[in-house]
């Protein structure tokens, strides 16, 4: 299990995870709706994002990179 600093929260908001990701809001919010993506609701209008299951997503989008090379 992937674990967070201390110092780091354990979810993002979408617009951190946009800002992380470098890709704009609208985008953001496309991939938490996404069931493959590692976001959830804590409430009916908030949705965030987990840091270690952010993480583990990018690795699995940059093997499927490297699988399809």
């Amino acid at each position: 299990m992937t674990q967070c600093k201390v110092d780091q929260p354990v979810t993002l908001s979408v617009a951190q995870t946009a800002e992380t990701l470098g890709v704009s809001l609208s985008t953001a919010y496309t991939l938490a709706r996404r069931t493959d993506f590692p976001s959830f609701h804590v409430s009916a209008n908030r949705i965030v994002i987990s840091r270690a299951g952010l993480e583990k997503w990018i690795e699995e989008q940059l093997n499927k990179k490297g699988d399809a090379a």
